[in-house]
């Protein structure tokens, strides 16, 4: 929560002997390099500062990292935004692989994993094509559970955790548990989160039909989740290796605010999920050092269902099912040829999605687009990635990678194509406190089904969606330069990006209402929609991102660790010399920790700026968000519970109680932020 996440990747979690050993290394870059050898701007939490973060999603979770901010459609629909970029140019992994799910489709629709059993988070920051295919061109989060153990445990054990949120009435339970046998190993994982409409300081809104302004409220309606999860893994310790298989099953109901809350418009979402991974070391080859394996399998399952009032009667009514079932797979070998260290490397995927239901957003209801009934996705895609170790303190790496992506769309012509993404970066140690690196990088993504033929009513978003079938690829060019501060009571990260696309795809509000069937104007009688229309343009992106860590005291006993980050985004539609919809403003960061003997507390201070450098769509204009602050903090207090370590902990949200507005959210003017609020909790480990 204080400290940034370059010093917590350079601490060892107190808790997993497993994290101690690989906490040095990120697992989400093509190498699985050092953290001081990554050639791009990263973050890594795990351990004790993950359980200090972790909030309702993964998103959540993040969001006080430098250049991460949230959709939050919310408290559950939310997820990451990276520099500005999120959907489809913002792979979010579960253990390196594909999460499954329709998040990218629309910010009602959740992404399945929760951060309360969660061991580590990484995130890459910038293009990460190269080992993740285009949808990774703003970045990667990769969330890693451990259900499938890559070392042999010393002994049987696990942990549960418990917490009560005073905004929302939440409570959360889980529940770990592992062990080794021989060269089996295994866990098994839980958890239950229960939570309601959430609190928030008094607020007004205004319908965007009436311009009738409405309130006061303190309480987001239909803000409510109701969430589960099982699953379990094991592994067969090689000699050289492992090779282990995971089942996991995550259910999720939840709410969705807006205009229509009164509806009751409820998400039923339940997504099954199997893993394989296995890690072999190769010593009795000449190049061949290890080959690594990582295949997933998906199959996901929401409803969209509410009150639908028709010739005066009122009945449960389900709008649209999203149908989900994906399989990818990734095969790399790892190489050593003197000086040079590289992975080849194969990635296939496999994808069926379809939307049942009247609310089909690929209906063709304007008539503008086909409407199509499915789509079918085959991509195979090939990487090589080198390092070359110029002398003791100097790398460089670079790297190419081909994707054949065939799609087929069941109501129209199909598609094949073919993207290419390149990137070459260094790293320069100056001496033994500081580093300095960058990297080049050029990428290209295929338009996603959403972007091409979305013709029809989203009742969620409470817009009418229309895309463009002659979109093309989008490409990206990109520069990023880093100096990092690695050891010492001083340590940090400032990075500079910049990032250059050609048809940037986006979707902009027109001003123009529909209604349900695409009628313009609307029928009378029928409920009027804003028009949003995916277009595509020449756009830049560019920032500055900076973390600080500062030791300020260490005693027997006790510490002062002093923290500061912030973070600047300018994203412009240069087509059209307007800025693009939805940027986060320019925000800074002061916190403090106090670490004594078994006492831990620390408090943090986040200024986000006003954004009034908004997206102008003709006569509509987007609306401006004020500045505001967010004051929270933490305490925790390591207790014995007779063989077992506990740890009793509280935190508070929004001690100021401040009305507070995400700007990237859709919906901020009718969910803004949780006000005050009090989390408290226990964790042991047994």
């Amino acid at each position: 929560m204080l400290a940034s996440s370059f010093a917590i990747a350079q601490e060892k979690s107190k808790s997993d002997s497993v994290a101690e050993l690989d906490a040095l290394t990120i697992e989400s870059s093509p190498l699985n390099a050092n953290t001081t050898d990554v050639t791009k701007a990263w973050s890594v939490i795990t351990g004790d500062e993950l359980d200090k973060t972790k909030g309702g999603t993964i998103a959540e979770t993040l969001s006080n990292l430098p250049g991460i901010t949230q959709t939050q459609f919310g408290p559950t629909a939310n997820r990451p935004i990276i520099r500005g970029m999120d959907k489809f140019r913002v792979r979010v992994l579960q253990n390196g692989t594909d999460s499954f799910d329709v998040s990218a489709q629309s910010e009602d629709h959740a992404v399945p994993i929760d951060p309360l059993m969660v061991d580590r988070i990484e995130v890459l920051r910038g293009s990460s094509a190269l080992l993740h295919g285009g949808s990774a061109i703003g970045g990667v989060v990769n969330v890693i559970d451990r259900s499938i153990p890559t070392s042999p445990y010393d002994a049987p054990g696990g942990s549960v955790t418990s917490s009560y949120n005073s905004a929302n009435e939440g409570l959360s339970y889980g529940v770990m548990a592992f062990g080794s046998s021989d060269k089996f190993s295994f866990q098994v994982n839980g958890f239950k989160r229960d939570i309601n409409d959430y609190d928030t300081p008094v607020f007004y809104t205004e319908d965007h039909h009436t311009n009738a302004i409405s309130g006061p409220f303190q309480k987001v309606e239909n803000s409510h989740s109701d969430s589960a999860s099982i699953g379990f893994g094991g592994s067969y310790m090689l000699d050289s290796g492992y090779a282990g298989l995971s089942f996991s099953n995550y259910q999720n109901d939840y709410g969705v605010p807006g205009e229509h809350a009164e509806s009751d418009t409820l998400m039923e979402m339940e997504s099954d999920r199997f893993e394989f991974r296995s890690e072999i070391e190769i010593t009795d080859s000449d190049w061949l050092t290890g080959i690594e394996l990582n295949f997933g399998y998906g199959d996901y399952k929401h409803s969209e269902s509410g009150f639908e009032t028709e010739n005066g009667v009122t009945e449960w009514h389900t709008h649209a099912t999203y149908l989900r079932e994906g399989f990818e797979g990734k095969i790399a070998f790892n190489h050593q040829l003197g000086e040079i260290n590289g992975v080849i490397g194969f990635h296939g995927l496999l994808d069926e999605f379809k939307i049942v239901g009247e609310e089909s957003i690929f209906g063709g209801a304007t008539g503008t687009n086909p409407a199509i009934s499915s789509e079918d996705t085959t991509k195979l895609g090939v990487f090589i990635i080198e390092e070359y170790q110029v002398d003791e303190n100097t790398k460089i790496d670079g790297g190419i990678r081909f994707d054949n992506i065939k799609k087929d769309y069941a109501g129209t012509s199909d598609r094949d194509d073919s993207t290419f993404s390149a990137s070459a970066g260094f790293n320069r140690i100056l001496n033994e406190l500081w580093s300095f690196g960058g990297n080049l990088n050029y990428s290209e993504r295929m338009p996603d089904s959403a972007e091409l033929f979305s013709d029809g009513a989203h009742h969620a978003t409470e817009s009418f969606d229309i895309g463009n079938s002659a979109l093309g690829k989008e490409s990206s060019r990109g520069i990023e330069v880093l100096v990092r501060r690695t050891s010492g009571k001083v340590t940090g990260q400032l990075t500079g990006f910049y990032t250059k696309f050609n048809n940037y795809i986006f979707l902009e509000e027109t001003g123009v209402e529909r209604d349900p069937n695409g009628n313009s104007p609307p029928a009378a009688g029928q409920e009027e929609l804003p028009e949003k229309v995916y277009e595509a343009a020449k756009a830049k992106f560019y920032g500055v991102e900076i973390e600080v860590d500062w030791l300020a005291l260490e005693n027997p006993g006790w510490s002062l660790l002093l923290s500061a980050y912030g973070d600047t985004l300018r994203a412009t539609n240069e087509s059209e010399g307007t800025n693009l919809p939805r940027i986060a403003p320019a925000r800074i960061g002061l916190g403090f920790e106090v670490k004594q003997d078994k006492f831990d507390y620390g408090m943090r201070l986040t200024r986000s700026m006003k954004q009034d450098k908004v997206a102008v769509h003709g006569s509509h204009s987007e609306e401006a968000t004020p500045a505001y602050s967010l004051l929270n903090a933490f305490a925790s207090f390591d207790v014995n519970f007779g063989n077992s370590v506990g740890e009793l902990f509280v935190k508070g949200y929004n001690l100021t109680d401040e009305l507070a507005y995400n700007h990237s959210s859709v919906l901020k003017q009718f969910a803004p932020l949780p006000g005050r609020s009090v989390e408290i909790g226990l964790k042991f480990d047994f």
